[in-house]
């Protein structure tokens, strides 16, 4: 299961700098997918995703809703030694 970095936390949760935002670009990169389907899934709201700006490249991705998006898909059946 892919582990995408997150922002560190101090013991009562809250956090210990910003929040790590991911471009399309980078998100597809780190799942092997293209930017057109990340954007993709940000439109049909599988994918959450921070609206900044205007322009084409206006869409980040934080890493938690990043990692989210991957466990929610991620088989957690363990595999079975043949």
């Amino acid at each position: 299961m892919a582990t995408i970095p997150t922002r560190p936390t101090l013991g009562n949760g809250a956090p210990t700098e910003a929040v790590r935002l991911y471009s399309t670009k980078d998100a597809a990169e780190l799942m092997g997918m293209s930017d057109d389907w990340v954007r993709a899934r940000i439109k049909d709201g599988s994918l959450r995703a921070v609206e900044l700006g205007s322009s084409r490249q206006k869409w980040r991705v934080r890493a938690d809703d990043l990692q989210a998006f991957i466990d929610a898909r991620t088989d957690q059946t363990p595999a079975v030694a043949a």
